[in-house]
């Protein structure tokens, strides 16, 4: 197992994979399962399930949630040892994925649309204001500014595609194969965001929850309706973009690609 842990860790020539970069498997240690996340796939409200099956009275504050330091949650660190866990057989894993096209353009509203237009600059800025700043200079620099007069949907697209900030590869938009360890990773269960009324009791039978699953208002965090959206941000070209960047997700796990 030890040698297979440092292969799967590094590549060929010795660096890190992607996938190495990321703390998204959190084990629950009294029900022994590990659940992997997926950023903009209800995750704020699985880590409070988690919380509270940690018997942590706040569960369902949502600072928290995504705190990793002070959250409660025992998240993987898969660059050591514990990366063995993910090929122990006694230990179940299950996760959540989303249609790409969804899960991604979520992810346009809520971390960059959501700080646009942008302010003037100013110190102590916060994350994703500094990763819409990044965008705006690759639109400057690197786009026809009479087409792309402003950041949009398309512009994110072609930002992810020919960008070359680490900001690229924040786990919001990042592929669910990569995030996921797919397919290395065996799963127990794998959900899906479009069925999740009905799959989500599932999944909490299977974690020992006797709680519901949690709504946006208990969590505190509004949805962006993605889905409801789609017409109004995917042009052609943004199909093009999306079919091409996230082709690994659509056909890992089976979400149907429309034509540009």
């Amino acid at each position: 197992m030890g040698s297979e842990t440092v292969n799967e860790t590094k590549s060929q020539g010795g660096k890190p994979e992607l996938w190495a970069r990321y703390r998204n498997f959190i084990h629950e240690p009294k029900q022994n399962f590990i659940f992997a996340y997926v950023p903009k796939v209800s995750c704020t409200n699985w880590k409070s399930i988690l919380r509270y099956l940690a018997e942590l009275e706040d569960y369902l504050n949502p600072k928290l949630a995504h705190d990793k330091v002070k959250g409660g949650l025992h998240y993987l660190d898969l660059t050591g040892p514990e990366q063995a866990m993910l090929h122990d057989a006694a230990i179940p894993k299950y996760t959540f994925v989303r249609d790409p096209y969804s899960r991604l353009l979520s992810a346009y509203l809520n971390k960059i649309a959501s700080r646009l237009p942008l302010s003037e600059p100013h110190e102590e800025e916060e994350h994703f204001t500094k990763v819409v700043r990044e965008i705006d200079r690759f639109r400057r620099r690197k786009l026809d500014v009479a087409t792309y007069p402003e950041i949009n949907f398309e512009v994110f697209l072609l930002w992810l595609r020919d960008g070359l900030s680490p900001f690229c590869e924040d786990e919001h938009w990042q592929k669910q194969s990569v995030l996921l360890r797919w397919p290395h990773v065996k799963y127990a269960f794998v959900g899906r965001f479009e069925k999740l009324a009905e799959e989500a009791p599932v999944l909490l039978e299977k974690m020992g929850c006797d709680i519901p699953f949690p709504s946006q208002r208990d969590v505190k965090f509004a949805p962006t309706n993605a889905t409801s959206k789609l017409d109004d941000y995917y042009t052609p070209a943004a199909y093009a973009l999306a079919n091409s960047l996230y082709e690994e997700d659509f056909s890992n796990f089976s979400y149907e690609i429309r034509d540009a």
